[in-house]
């Protein structure tokens, strides 16, 4: 073979091996930037934390960065440009919101200087205030987003004896006092608790507060379940042992003495010595007989 032939054939076999890394460089995609399954993933564009907010934080656009997120997987009300999230200066925290977490609408109120309740409501639902204390909020640790039953216990009142009802189950605690921040890690005590409830349910509530007293009981959180309680009275205050009830017998009252004349005719003091009574109708008289005669 020529010298010639064999300098064209190893040319050849060099362009040939330049064309295939040319066109792997070029055509096909990046193996790095592929998932383990091999299909591309859509990513879109949107706003998380670089740093906490803390509860009733107002929303700054040096806390907040863009990352590109699966198209998939992105949650509904989120942002995709930082200026979208801060708005007007004029939005806070609603809750605590940790660093790389997707910043939504429903984490974030309007302006500053009202953190407003009505964003947490779910539709159709209302907001009511009920009276709370110590004993009747589980000692304090009632907070935000915890989930109460509330009972009313209604007094003596004439015949009937003092008994407590189930007034609601599994209601949501919005607010403890003017605090409606659900990363509270203290207990607290505060004058009112404002619980999620149904317009009839705020109605029966209204009631009840002007008949006795309202306590709340605090549930698991993940308890949704129903009883069916029956009222509760006092000879159920046992915890299923058998009652004996003793009644403190009631003194007996001393004999009136009669505050007028007596109903009928006094009899004549009885004479001694030999006597004879004679009757006329029912009135009797005694005569002394004498002794001679």
């Amino acid at each position: 073979m020529r010298r010639s032939s064999i300098m064209m054939l190893v040319a050849a076999v060099v362009l040939g091996m330049l064309a295939v890394f040319l066109a792997r460089m070029f055509l096909l995609p990046d193996p790095s930037k592929q998932p383990a399954g091999g299909v591309a993933v859509q990513t879109v564009s949107a706003v998380v934390a670089s740093a906490p907010f803390v509860f009733g934080e107002k929303i700054t656009a040096e806390k907040l960065k863009v990352v590109e997120f699966p198209a998939a997987a992105l949650p509904p009300g989120t942002f995709q440009r930082i200026v979208e999230a801060v708005g007007d200066n004029d939005k806070v925290a609603l809750r605590a919101i940790d660093t790389n977490e997707l910043v939504t609408v429903s984490a974030l109120s309007g302006k500053v200087s009202r953190l407003s309740a009505s964003t947490l409501l779910g539709p159709t639902m209302r907001a009511a205030s009920v009276p709370i204390s110590e004993s009747s909020a589980a000692g304090g640790f009632v907070a935000p987003g915890d989930r109460v039953d509330v009972f009313l216990t209604r007094p003596a009142d004439g015949d009937s004896l003092p008994y407590t009802d189930v007034l609601m189950q599994n209601v949501r605690v919005l607010a403890v006092g003017q605090d409606s921040n659900v990363g509270k890690d203290k207990p607290e005590i505060t004058r009112t608790a404002t619980i999620e409830v149904t317009p009839l349910q705020a109605q029966k509530l209204a009631l009840a507060q002007s008949v006795g007293s309202l306590s709340l009981t605090l549930r698991n959180i993940g308890d949704e379940s129903r009883l069916r309680l029956e009222t509760a009275q006092i000879f159920d205050l046992n915890d299923g042992t058998v009652t004996r009830v003793l009644k403190r017998q009631a003194a007996a009252a001393p004999a009136a003495a009669p505050a007028g004349p007596a109903a009928g005719p006094v009899a004549a003091p009885r004479p001694s010595g030999p006597s004879m009574e004679v009757f006329r109708g029912a009135t009797s008289t005694r005569y002394s007989v004498p002794s001679g005669s």
